[in-house]
């Protein structure tokens, strides 16, 4: 113990010589510390349990269970919340063989897809469907950037996010079942009318190259 801290004392020490600003010093310390610091996170204004999740790829029911964190799972500005577990670096690579519903038909136009995103080009107003039965976590601006976005989590760690809404027709705590109309398609927060769609599995963006043959009518 003794020599492992006069390293770390010799090591800070030459930093400090090396340092031309207490930002850097700052920084460099924390090199030092081990990795599970890195892993608490300090609440925001307009924060919520979801809005985190999607932020760092985590599963929000685990952030939930991490934080001993009850319905209706309120946080509060510079509340610390436990991020163990980790970011998912990368987007999901496989999904099974599942026979879901497509968010808004097979004839849909996609016009943009990155890795984890698919976004439709469809007349304002166009109905937006349930890929499978699950619960609305999310109705409404609650996450910025998202515009009217419902969320539903679906068995098995499935997550499903519908963006840029224009009317929302279920709320948080409903139960939807499969190809139950939930929303139509908006502009909220966007330049034009459109869908941005993702599916997640515990946490992680399911890659897009994958969701090509994955949803059926």
């Amino acid at each position: 113990m003794i020599k492992f801290n006069t390293i770390i004392l010799t090591s800070l020490i030459l930093i400090i010589v090396s340092c031309s600003s207490l930002d850097s010093l700052n920084q460099s310390y924390k090199n030092f510390l081990p990795s599970s610091y890195d892993n608490i996170y300090t609440v925001q204004p307009g924060d919520s349990i979801w809005s985190i999740a999607i932020k760092f790829n985590l599963d929000a029911e685990l952030l939930i269970q991490n934080n001993n964190l009850e319905k209706p799972y309120t946080i509060y500005p510079n509340q610390k919340l436990s991020l163990s577990g980790g970011p998912a670096k990368k987007s999901a690579k496989t999904v099974p063989q599942l026979n879901w519903h497509h968010p808004l038909g097979e004839n849909s136009k996609k016009v943009t897809k990155d890795e984890s995103w698919l976004i439709f080009n469809e007349p304002k107003g166009a109905p937006i469907y349930s890929i499978q039965s699950g619960n609305v976590v999310v109705s409404g601006p609650d996450i910025p950037g998202y515009g009217n976005l419902v969320m539903i989590s679906h068995p098995d760690g499935y997550l499903s996010l519908y963006a840029h809404c224009d009317k929302i027709f279920v709320e948080r705590g409903d139960n939807v079942a499969k190809g139950a109309m939930i929303a139509q398609l908006g502009n909220s927060e966007a330049p034009y009318p459109m869908l941005r769609f993702q599916l997640r599995k515990d946490g992680k963006p399911i890659r897009v190259q994958n969701l090509d043959s994955f949803f059926k009518n």
